[in-house]
């Protein structure tokens, strides 16, 4: 800079009568040396050197979360004895980042959450019950025999799974809710019984008999839908569905065997009192359905409409909006940017031979020349070519002003540079790295390179695979868009054939299940209006949803069934207000999830309260108008509908 100014005629120094500064003449030798000390090339350092990054790598595995937790426990623990042992070194901020520590952070917001919803479910749901049968004890029995089916569902899990994962950890507060409306059915149909006048034994008798009918139909559709999931690859979906199966089953039970005992045995001891009451004969009268035909008139075009905003739902693809976030985790990412050239996340394809190694690298960088429209690689390493850019002009430079007699050798590169090429062993190893040009972040992205890079043919025929994190989630995406149209179509087939069989007459079972395609459809109208996407977690709602949602259906057409032509009044002041509180106890489980900081259990929440009201809904509003406009073709009590609606009811 000294130089130019003294070189350029356009410019005077002394105007005002200044003397120039003084400049010393500093070799080039001087300079680096000078600038060398403060920017230490040894170390991964920002332009200003306010920030210096340290690597640390896993000595073992880190597909294991246990040694990960460990390994980044140790880091913390090893930089906070070097600040109280260097005075000087509490003065730097130290920050925590990288796939390892994120992996932490993941689970511990997972854990927290799942843990804080366990917590407000169960406490939810409890109060709910007591507050609707106005008594303490039934709720106790209830939650009793709950318990024990848990138990039982989670002590299977551990023989067969083994484990949880952030999909299935929320599943104890989701099945308390669940399985926990089987109870309130037997309950307050034998609470109704014994208002009635019947005994204790009679209305147990006729809780199970009756109500424990649709209670295990509800049960049995419900776990097939879920158990429709195990064979998937998606291991969020095949475990889900294993443990949800076998949870409802052991909720069914549990709600008809371990609590009518309990119910006889509080009774017998004289802990709970039911008095008989005397019951109104008008809520019997036999009228219709006002609401039927406008209703079914406003439900048909709103449908039609929900079918379209359905089918322009998006999908979440930037995993960045699906990760816990932590402030940490921001300002690490942000001070970090610019350190790095290269993804961290590159592409490695294992070779037998160096021989091996030049072919891959030959049709690698063939794709990239040819892929000009959709490219998604940045450059290939091996490691005789792991300088590159403007690392290696100024080597190339140096190299030429340094006059070497032995050539630049691989052993002579710094071992920061070569470190990941190394075997265990220390031995330059046969393998390549592939560089992502796209962002990583975003799904699409990722299965792009996967596409260009997952397979690699070579000139000689053989066949070389890549691997990497985004790689493999590229894979997992892939594995559950595709799986998820199949799970969604699969559960739907089986609830079908499942409530058929059960109602034996295709007409009852197209009654039963008109209100949960309804609902569904809704479910998704919804969504796009209230600006959801679908995601990577919220996707497992879709099959929950449609084994959960023909529940309330099967109740409301069992009972007209039970009750006959022209009380549908009576079956919504009865089983209606039942499958109402049923509902809002499945939804307060899943609520928790509202809460929660983790964008992915959140959306879950989300997604579940919005698709369970609309089935709840449509189970209320949808199937009652349509069974009073079939009901209105005949007379009203007349022998003909009454043959008709019993002969289709459940036996």
């Amino acid at each position: 800079d000294a130089e130019k100014r003294k070189l350029n005629p356009l410019l005077v120094d002394d105007l005002f009568g200044e003397e120039p500064a003084a400049e010393s003449a500093k070799g080039l030798a001087e300079w680096e040396a000078e600038y060398e000390n403060e920017l230490p090339k040894e170390y991964y350092i920002n332009a200003d050197s306010s920030v210096l990054v340290v690597r640390v790598y896993p000595s073992e595995s880190d597909a294991n979360l246990s040694f990960v937790r460990n390994m980044v426990s140790d880091v913390k623990q090893l930089v906070a004895s070097v600040q109280r042992e260097e005075p000087s070194t509490a003065e730097v901020d130290v920050f925590y980042g990288g796939s390892l520590q994120n992996r932490v952070e993941e689970f511990e917001t997972a854990r927290s959450d799942i843990l804080g919803t366990a917590a407000y479910g169960v406490g939810g749901v409890f109060l709910l019950i007591v507050l609707y049968f106005r008594t303490l004890l039934g709720a106790l029995v209830i939650s009793v025999s709950l318990l024990s089916s848990l138990a039982w569902t989670f002590g299977i899990t551990y023989l067969v799974i083994g484990n949880l994962n952030t999909i299935t950890g929320f599943l104890f507060v989701i099945l308390f809710g669940l399985g926990i409306d089987y109870g309130i059915h037997i309950f307050a149909r034998h609470v109704e019984g014994r208002r009635a006048g019947l005994s204790s034994e009679a209305a147990v008798e006729k809780a199970v008999t009756k109500t424990g009918r649709a209670v295990a139909t509800t049960a049995v559709t419900t776990a097939a839908a879920f158990f429709a999931l195990t064979p998937m690859d998606f291991r969020g979906f095949s475990d889900l569905g294993f443990i949800s199966g076998i949870g409802i089953l052991f909720a069914l039970i549990a709600m008809v065997l371990v609590l009518p005992a309990l119910i006889l045995l509080v009774e017998r001891i004289g802990l709970l009192r039911i008095r008989p009451r005397s019951i109104s004969r008008s809520r019997l009268t036999r009228r219709p359905l006002t609401y039927a035909r406008p209703f079914v008139f406003i439900a048909t075009p709103a449908t039609l409409v929900a079918v379209y905003l359905f089918a322009h739902v998006p999908f979440e693809y930037d995993f960045t909006n699906l990760r816990a976030m932590s402030e940490q985790r921001r300002e690490f990412g942000a001070k970090i940017t610019g350190i790095f050239t290269l993804s961290e996340s590159p592409a490695i394809v294992l070779a037998d031979s160096r021989e091996d190694v030049d072919e891959i690298i030959t049709t690698v960088r063939g794709k990239m020349r040819q892929d000009t429209l959709s490219p998604t690689i940045k450059t290939v390493d091996e490691a005789e070519g792991i300088v590159t850019g403007r690392d290696k002009e100024r080597l190339d430079e140096l190299l030429g002003y340094l006059q070497v007699d032995e050539p630049f050798t691989w052993d002579d590169f710094p071992v920061n540079d070569k470190r990941q090429f190394l075997t265990k062993s220390g031995e330059v190893g046969n393998f390549v790295f592939v560089y992502p040009s796209v962002s990583m972040s975003d799904g699409r992205n990722a299965m792009a390179f996967r596409n260009d890079v997952g397979e690699i043919t070579t000139s000689s025929g053989k066949m070389f695979y890549a691997s990497s994190p985004s790689i493999i989630t590229a894979d997992m995406l892939s594995v559950m868009i595709r799986e998820g149209r199949v799970a969604v179509v699969l559960t739907f087939v089986v609830v079908c054939l499942i409530v058929f069989a059960g109602m034996r007459s295709i007409k009852a079972a197209v009654l039963v299940m008109c209100p949960l395609v309804v609902g569904v459809l809704w479910m998704g109208g919804l969504m796009y209006v209230f600006g959801l996407k679908l995601n990577f977690f919220n996707v497992v709602v879709f099959p929950s949803v449609i084994g959960i949602g023909v529940d309330n259906g099967v109740h409301i057409y069992h009972r007209y069934g039970e009750e006959g032509p022209g009380s549908l009044w009576f079956v919504l002041r009865t089983t209606g207000l039942v499958i109402a509180m049923t509902t809002f106890t499945t939804i307060v489980g899943y609520s928790g999830l509202i809460v929660a900081t983790h964008p992915g259990l959140n959306s879950i929440g989300n997604l579940a309260v919005i698709g369970l009201t609309a089935t709840f809904l449509t189970a209320v509003l949808v199937l009652p108008a349509i069974l009073q406009l079939l009901e209105g073709r005949q007379p009203a009590g007349s022998a003909e509908a009454a043959a008709e609606v019993q002969a289709t009811a459940p036996r």
